[in-house]
C-alpha cells in the first residue's frame, strides 16, 4: 500500500504540499490505474512484478490524513505487509527525496495522523524535499503555496525520480531502493 498526502481541491493541486497526490497520480497514470473515489478517500491498484499495489489518497486534508487511511483500511478489509507513505519534507532541500524504514512522524502532521489514527508503527517514508522559508512562523503559507517555476521543474523532476523509487522498492526491495535512490542529488 503507498499512501501519497496532501490536501484535496484544485486550490492545492499543484502546492509544494501535494507532492504525495502527485507521485501517486503519477505512477497510476504510468500504469494507467483508474482511481476509485469515496468521501473520504481516493484508491487505485494494479500489478507490478505480479506484486499487487494499492495507490491511496486520503481525502480528509494533511492534518487529518489518518482519517482517511483508516476509512480506507475499514473498506479494504485488508492487510498489507509495507506501507508505503509519500510526503514533502521541509529538511531537506526542493528535488532531494529520501527512502527510510521507520523512524518518527519528524513533525510531519500528516504522517503524526497516520500514526495517530491507524496505529502505525512500522512503515517506509518516501519524502520529497521541498526546502523550507527563513522564517519558522511563513511555514503554513509556504507549504500551501504553488513554489516559482524554477522551483516546480525541479519538484516534477523529483516526483518522477520518486515513482522511479516506488517501483524499485516493490521490484528490489526498500534497502536496494535506499541505497540507489538516497545519494542521488536534486537536478
Amino acid at each position: 500500500m503507498v499512501v501519497g498526502l496532501g490536501n484535496p481541491g484544485q486550490k492545492y493541486q499543484y502546492s509544494r504540499h501535494n507532492v504525495g497526490f502527485r507521485i501517486v497520480d503519477n505512477l497510476s497514470e504510468q500504469r494507467q490505474w483508474r482511481w476509485n473515489e469515496s468521501k473520504r478517500f481516493q484508491w487505485c491498484h494494479g500489478k507490478i512484478d505480479s506484486r499487487e499495489l494499492y495507490l491511496v489518497k486520503p481525502l480528509t486534508y494533511m492534518n487529518l490524513s489518518g482519517l482517511g487511511l483508516l476509512s480506507f483500511l475499514s473498506f479494504i478489509a485488508k492487510s498489507f505487509e509495507d506501507k508505503i507513505i509519500i510526503h514533502d519534507e521541509l529538511d531537506l532541500p526542493p528535488g532531494r527525496i529520501r527512502i527510510s524504514r521507520g523512524g518518527g512522524t519528524a513533525g510531519h502532521k500528516g504522517v503524526l495522523s497516520i500514526a495517530e489514527y491507524c496505529n502505525l508503527e512500522k512503515f517506509i517514508r518516501l519524502r520529497v524535499g521541498i526546502g523550507k522559508p527563513i522564517q519558522k512562523d511563513e511555514i503554513t503559507e509556504y507549504v500551501l503555496l504553488k513554489p516559482p517555476a524554477d522551483e516546480a521543474a525541479v519538484l516534477a523532476d523529483s516526483e518522477k525520480r520518486s515513482v522511479e523509487a516506488l517501483i524499485c522498492i516493490v521490484t528490489h526491495g526498500v534497502h536496494y531502493a535506499m541505497n540507489r535512490f538516497n545519494s542521488i542529488s536534486a537536478s
